[in-house]
């Protein structure tokens, strides 16, 4: 697939790993609204790690203005039994009141914070797991699991709770290739208890990102929420046809579901070592995107990748 010729948007730089470290991207630190998290030039990046064969959370300080982060602090950690707890949207819902949703393996977890460095504990009582049906292409849930992404729209916001829509994503995986599309799901925080709780699925869901041939369209996001090209708001994905390697897609639309009135478009392919490019959020700057990312290289390691687009 090649890139489309009639998006605004020129590669002007591409950093496949700006960490020097087998560190995944996990997502960085929002507030309610759906903006980052930045002051004087700071926020935090979430990352995964493989240790002792399982997958884990880290955080650490990150300078937006030179690209260059501070040391890491473990967060989450896999319950027993697990072999994975990658936070994928940390959300700032009050002063001491962070929300982290993560992938298990199986599902959507919810762990809270009282620090954007604290350590994060799970709300047991959230499950977020496949059902029959789109999430699993029609066949039994063996097999398929459940990621959230960095999609998100904010529903309401009071004293009491904040609800808001979250992204989520489909995942089959088996040696002939990867499956899955994308989706929401609407999630209530009681800000006096912190308990997170799953209200319901979008009934138009899932998003029609993908041709019916291809095998995925999924890992992406619409974060910021305060970005814009053309006029419109992007949501960046992965697609993954039936044979072409995988490349970077980005639907625009004035919805912010991005259910109605939604172009789609290849913005980019794999670069150097890079084989995947998922978990995608963005930051503007003037009449420039900075498109942050978990790239995977040739020799299976997850890094933290980085592309910034000059906005025509």
């Amino acid at each position: 697939m090649n890139v489309s010729p009639n998006l605004p948007l020129k590669l002007v730089e591409h950093r496949s790993d700006i960490l020097g470290e087998a560190h995944g991207f996990g997502g960085f630190l929002f507030d309610a609204s759906g903006k980052l998290v930045i002051k004087d030039g700071l926020g935090w990046l979430y990352t995964t790690a493989l240790a002792r064969e399982k997958w884990e959370s880290w955080v650490r300080p990150f300078n937006f203005r030179t690209f260059k982060a501070g040391s890491p602090t473990r967060v989450l950690s896999p319950r027993p039994g697990d072999d994975r707890a990658v936070l994928h949207h940390v959300v700032a819902i009050a002063e001491e009141l962070f929300v982290g949703l993560y992938c298990d393996g199986l599902g959507v977890g919810a762990a809270i914070a009282s620090a954007p460095d604290g350590q994060f504990s799970r709300d047991d009582a959230f499950v977020f797991t496949p059902e029959q049906g789109w999430e699993t292409r029609g066949g039994p849930a063996d097999g398929w699991s459940l990621e959230s992404n960095g999609a998100y729209l904010l529903y309401s916001d009071t004293a009491q709770e904040t609800i808001f829509w979250q992204g989520y994503d489909s995942y089959y995986y088996r040696k002939d290739g990867s499956l899955g599309d994308l989706g929401w799901a609407k999630v209530r925080v009681e800000k006096g208890s912190g308990r997170v709780s799953l209200l319901n699925r979008h009934p138009r869901n899932p998003l029609a990102f993908r041709k019916p041939d291809w095998r995925a369209a999924r890992c992406g996001g619409n974060l910021a929420v305060d970005v814009t090209i053309a006029g419109k708001k992007p949501f960046f994905y992965y697609i993954k046809p039936e044979t072409s390697p995988i490349v970077i897609g980005v639907a625009l639309s004035n919805d912010p579901l991005f259910v109605n009135d939604t172009e789609h478009f290849v913005l980019d392919i794999m670069l150097g070592e890079e084989e995947v490019a998922e978990k995608f959020e963005a930051l503007q700057v003037g009449n420039e995107l900075i498109l942050f990312y978990e790239s995977r290289f040739e020799d299976k390691s997850w890094r933290t990748g980085l592309r910034r687009y000059k906005i025509s």
